[in-house]
């Protein structure tokens, strides 16, 4: 008796995990409203004054901010790609990462929905014609030459992308575009002003320029963004399958972003993510919106109780990081292809036999000791 007196009285009982996610939403939106003129009284710098005050610390690399760079005595090809590998403090943990949706947002007119490719997120930083990719650790996984030349006056270009095994670079989102400081923009602008450049400035002609090989070429491409409102639109990005047109990506799930929401460092309720074949249930979609070819690649395991699912792959995800902590070299645990969830926690993995090619990719390993990626079954093999 007594014990169900004070079971009322826990603060989440009775409230299930969607109840608590819109709340949180609610309360990130209302602390958005007024976070500019909080980071403006504060005197907080943003992410451009940041890079800007590391780049006058160190006018000769504007990307020195405490990287560990590797012995250069070292001879052969996998040594060279290890001693290209750097660490920066400056992009580290500064990714944007995603939520479960736990069950359809009420607003779901505010949302944009954006397919995802199977990759490495990273931070792309452009700037004299040198940009470099930076993984959720702030660990350099690709150094890539290109012709976007961006004056040191008018600031860098940050994006937010998806490294896939095929060599492309998908723009999720954008932080900082040259001046302008974009983090605290909301998503709905941060999409139409990424979208107008990379037109505009011919991103991805200017980024494959320094390519000499065409095998070996790394692109730079935009993902498509659809609102989830009217169903028409979101129709358009649901039947198209397979997702991509670009031979060798992968669809790995589907991320929504509220049109509202700043680009926030770290895990954020206003951008959510679903596997494709949980799409009509958690959405209550009509029947025949979602192209088959999505509902067919369900796992044996889902038989639509998404709750049931989510939270049974959270527990497998766990026991996975465990396994990776005591898994010893030599052996290879399984991991079965359902076992992916927002890019975020995938990692790329390249073949070490494939020297001559990642030498001419100017690539650091794509691998990644954080025990939040785990191996998908991703070679980067032509």
């Amino acid at each position: 008796m007594t014990s169900e007196v004070f079971k009322n009285q826990y603060k989440n009982y009775g409230r299930n995990e969607a109840v608590m996610q819109q709340e949180r939403r609610e309360r990130l939106l209302e602390e958005q409203r007024s976070a500019r003129q909080h980071e403006f009284d504060s005197g907080r710098p943003g992410l451009l004054q940041e890079i800007e005050n590391h780049a006058s610390e160190d006018p000769e690399d504007a990307e020195a901010e405490i990287m560990e760079c590797q012995p250069s005595t070292q001879p052969n090809a996998a040594q060279r790609r290890h001693r290209m590998s750097r660490r920066s403090k400056l992009y580290a943990k500064k990714l944007q990462l995603s939520e479960w949706m736990y069950e359809r947002p009420e607003d779901l007119e505010n949302w944009y929905s954006v397919p995802c490719p199977v990759g490495q997120r990273c931070l792309l930083v452009i700037r004299n014609k040198l940009a470099i990719a930076y993984d959720k650790r702030g660990q350099s996984i690709a150094t890539v030459r290109t012709n976007i030349h961006v004056q040191d006056k008018r600031g860098p270009i940050v994006l937010d992308c998806v490294l896939t095994s095929n060599h492309i670079f998908y723009i999720l989102d954008v932080l900082v575009y040259q001046q302008l400081d974009l983090v605290q923009c909301d998503c709905q602008f941060r999409y139409t002003w990424i979208a107008n450049k990379f037109t505009e400035d011919e991103l991805n002609e200017r980024f494959n320029a320094k390519s000499t090989i065409k095998k070996n070429r790394l692109e730079l491409k935009l993902l498509p963004h659809y609102d989830c409102t009217p169903l028409d639109s979101l129709a358009e990005c649901l039947a198209h399958y397979p997702a991509f047109d670009d031979v060798g990506t992968q669809l790995d799930g589907f991320l929504f972003y509220h049109k509202a929401s700043h680009y926030v460092y770290g895990k954020t309720p206003l951008v959510t993510w679903l596997f494709p074949f949980m799409l009509s249930d958690v959405l209550q979609l009509p029947v025949g919106l979602v192209h088959q070819g999505y509902d067919e690649q369900r796992p044996a395991t889902y038989d639509g109780n998404y709750a049931q699912f989510i939270a049974e792959f959270e527990k497998r995800q766990k026991n996975l990081k465990r396994r990776k902590k005591h898994h010893k070299p030599g052996n290879t645990a399984e991991i079965h292809p359902e076992d992916t969830m927002d890019t975020s926690y995938v990692s790329v993995e390249h073949n070490p036999d494939d020297d001559a090619l990642w030498e001419a990719m100017e690539m650091a390993p794509l691998d990644s000791d954080d025990e939040d990626l785990h191996s998908s079954g991703i070679n980067a093999n032509d």
